[in-house]
């Protein structure tokens, strides 16, 4: 896609990204990549173009997620956290809130999420209770990303039936306690567990107030959808492959490319509103989209041997961050379909 959001996500993963993702999944996304995607306009990319975003449709957002995870997963997950809180802050009923953030969050301002923990069945694991001019919340976030780099985040609580959304800095706050996760994959996103005993929110802090059913619903039939990350990561893989310039690699190059082709031409021309008769066809592209992804990193890796397994290359990374993938954004829905899609052939 010839697009100015596109080209900038290339020029960066070219010149930035990619040259430093083996050390950045090691040691951390640094802000300066953040600051460089900001400068270059992305972190505004859907805010509304009177706050000084672009207002981007789904297309540029599919095709920059694709460059950024391609180049630097890592620094890719912690940019795509920023985009959900620009959303719902559009979404708010309060101008107050809208001009005060929107404009912070197009330029300087990064965002994470916590709200993982509303698709559980059960008690809520983290819970709003109304108080004298705001709102006392308690719990446990389970999966919480991008805690050195985010200035604030988007926490949903539940309220009864209600989830209340409300924008905060967690950060150095006595009634939050985080501990990092030490995960296999993408390490370098500062994802942790934060425990919340009264945290006190005031009224200008909350950004909306929804029912939890609803906000299930959506989040559903959005999760359905396969992400331009793991088309990313397998074009990634099949560049690298195609740079070994071998005949045995040539071809699986060119099988995992075709198949890429097919399963990305499909996805992308299903309605971008999705409807419950597609819902199971969506299913099965994402499904089958990250056996692809798991498939072309494991040929990357065994293409390159032993040497493959160290931490400084590229295919070991890519190879994690396609398991990685597959378990971001799960619902119960999408876990049986990604099963009975890795199973054995019947």
């Amino acid at each position: 896609m010839d697009h100015p959001a596109v080209r900038a996500a290339r020029d960066l993963g070219d010149a930035l990204l990619r040259p430093a993702a083996e050390r950045v999944d090691v040691e951390g996304v640094p802000r300066s990549h953040i600051d460089a995607l900001a400068g270059a306009g992305l972190t505004g990319i859907v805010a509304p173009v009177e706050f000084g975003g672009a207002d981007a449709g789904l297309a540029v957002m599919r095709a920059v997620t694709e460059e950024l995870a391609a180049a630097d997963a890592s620094t890719w997950f912690v940019w795509t956290q920023h985009h959900t809180p620009v959303r719902t802050v559009a979404r708010s009923t309060s101008d107050a809130l809208r001009g005060r953030w929107l404009p912070l969050l197009t330029r300087s301002v990064l965002a994470g999420v916590a709200f993982t923990h509303l698709r559980r069945p059960g008690p809520p694991a983290v819970s709003a209770q109304r108080v004298d001019g705001g709102w006392r919340i308690d719990g446990d976030i389970a999966w919480l990303t991008s805690w050195d780099q985010a200035d604030v985040f988007l926490l949903g609580a539940q309220a009864g039936d209600d989830v209340v959304w409300t924008l905060v800095a967690l950060r150095g706050r006595p009634e939050v306690q985080a501990r990092p996760l030490h995960l296999a994959a993408m390490q370098g996103t500062s994802t942790m567990q934060v425990h919340l005993d009264g945290l006190l929110v005031n009224d200008d802090e909350v950004v909306l107030v929804e029912k939890l059913d609803d906000w299930r619903t959506t989040d559903a039939v959005r999760a359905a959808d396969v992400s331009g990350s793991v088309f990313g990561v397998t074009r990634e893989a099949v560049r690298r492959l195609r740079e070994r310039d071998d005949a045995t690699t040539d071809e699986l190059a060119a099988g995992f490319e075709q198949r890429l082709d097919t399963l990305r031409s499909a996805a992308w021309s299903l309605p971008e509103v999705p409807s419950g008769d597609d819902i199971d066809e969506r299913l099965r592209i994402r499904a089958e989209a990250h056996l692809l992804a798991c498939n072309a990193t494991a040929a990357l890796v065994a293409a390159g041997a032993g040497r493959a397994m160290l931490l400084d290359q590229a295919p070991q990374r890519l190879a994690r961050v396609a398991l990685f993938l597959l378990v971001q954004g799960q619902t119960a829905s999408v876990r049986a379909a990604q099963l009975a899609a890795l199973g054995p052939p019947r």
